[in-house]
């Protein structure tokens, strides 16, 4: 093994146990680890979307649809210092598919990840999301297009 591959294994899992002693970082990978629920296009800023197996909440976060670990890994690195977008936009990608299913976001956590957020949501009736989500995850997946939020 060379030199420059045990430095960038040690580099590796320093940083993922750096990421592992964050609270919502570990709240992160309780999602599943596979491909998103729905890409989500807010203007032309680009987010994935995964329903909790168990809570009623979705990750948001931004990039190309991938398995979960392989984009908070790209996040950690190429958009690690972009805080650009508020919490308007990151509730617009939610509540792009949540709005479809009769819910909608009603709080962001997440602060202290750059391009990762967990939406809280409700719906006012009764719904059954995991069959709302199997019923449109194709379609979700071959893009949903909202505008850019207002203010």
């Amino acid at each position: 093994m060379t030199r420059f591959t045990m430095n960038m294994r040690a580099l590796l899992a320093a940083s993922l146990f750096a990421l592992g002693a964050c609270a919502s970082t570990q709240r992160t990978l309780s999602y599943n680890a596979g491909y998103p629920d729905a890409d989500v296009f807010v203007d032309n800023q680009r987010f994935q979307i995964w329903f909790h197996d168990t809570d009623q909440t979705v990750l948001v976060q931004r990039g190309d649809p991938q398995p979960l670990r392989s984009l908070l890994a790209q996040n950690a690195t190429i958009y690690s210092s972009d805080r650009a977008l508020g919490p308007l936009w990151w509730g617009a990608a939610a509540n792009a598919v949540l709005m479809q299913i009769g819910c909608y976001g009603a709080e962001v956590r997440g602060e202290d990840q750059p391009q990762v957020r967990e939406i809280a949501y409700t719906c006012p009736d009764p719904v059954d999301v995991d069959a709302q989500v199997a019923e449109r995850r194709e379609a979700w997946r071959r893009g949903v297009r909202v505008a850019a939020p207002q203010g």
